[in-house]
């Protein structure tokens, strides 16, 4: 064993809570006691300086340029991993501009281009046809992705109590797909904001499809801008848009949230949560919330 498997090989002896294999130059070794669940291939060195700085990002991006490959089940390897993310190695001073990002009107909005304006196309090779990209609700064991999104939209749209003809705001609407399943079925004219103009450009040929112009509206506006419009809302409702505001910004969202609200209206913030706070890990900041707040992470297991 050389100088480099020997420490790859060390390092990776720290997640050794369940059973894997590690092949590397032809050698295989053991981690962990056991049936092996999976076995973690290595195509290509990964630097010590790497898994160092980041062991999130070093494996991360490796597995994206297939340096490193999972031979058996990539759920199971992930969440033997991830469970044990406190073994995990970071130098915070490596990364200070992606674990502490600005969260200025400029910066958010470069970010939120960066990740969302990669192309519908690409989106929906990946994404159910609605293009609801936060977490689905599988009510039966055989649900599609597609009928568990149907599931999640139309859950949140029963809670906000609509009612024919009232005004509804979603902060951070995406490819609008709630708002336009609002107006079908309720009635209601819907507005949405995004700072994404690749979603905003699906959401505008959704609408005239449909021929909706008359109840729904999707504007390219960054949510701090709306209450100069001096437009109130019936209902707003904001889906998986609060991990991008930035926690210096959760007071003036919220603020603006209550400013647009009517009286006695209703606001639905469905948001990533966990027992836990922390910064996150880089490879999450920089391709799942470039940009976003701290990251909630859950408990360990």
């Amino acid at each position: 064993m050389n100088i480099l498997d020997n420490f790859l090989v060390h390092y990776l002896r720290r997640f050794d809570r369940d059973c894997f294999t590690v092949r590397l130059h032809d050698k295989t070794y053991t981690i962990g006691e056991g049936q092996p669940l999976f076995n973690i291939i290595i195509n290509k060195d990964i630097p010590k300086k790497e898994l160092l700085a980041s062991t999130s990002l070093a494996l991360g991006e490796a597995y994206m340029r297939k340096d490193v490959e999972i031979e058996g089940d990539l759920f199971t390897a992930l969440r033997c991993l991830l469970s044990q993310n406190s073994q995990f190695s970071l130098d915070k001073s490596f990364f200070k501009r992606l674990l502490y990002p600005s969260e200025s009107k400029a910066a958010q909005k470069q970010q939120v281009s960066s990740h969302y304006d990669l192309g519908n196309d690409f989106y929906a090779k990946w994404l159910d046809p609605s293009m609801s990209y936060s977490c689905a609700y599988f009510k039966k064991d055989d649900d599609t992705l597609e009928q568990a999104q149907h599931n999640k939209v139309h859950y949140i749209l029963e809670k906000l109590a609509l009612e024919e003809g009232m005004t509804l705001l979603d902060i951070g609407c995406g490819w609008g797909y709630l708002l336009i399943e609002a107006a079908k079925k309720y009635g209601i004219k819907g507005y949405g904001c995004t700072l994404s103009k690749e979603q905003w450009k699906k959401g505008q040929e959704r609408i005239e499809a449909l021929d909706l112009q008359d109840k729904v509206q999707i504007d390219l506006v960054d949510y701090r801008d709306l209450v100069a419009e001096a437009a109130k809302y019936d209902r707003i409702v904001s889906v998986g848009m609060l991990e991008h505001v930035g926690r210096s910004n959760y007071p003036l969202y919220m603020e603006t949230a209550s400013h647009l609200l009517k009286d006695g209206g209703m606001f639905l913030l469905h948001y990533i949560s966990g027992h836990d706070e922390s910064i996150g890990n880089p490879w999450m900041r920089k391709y799942i919330f470039p940009g976003g707040n701290l990251c909630l992470r859950s408990a360990k297991s």
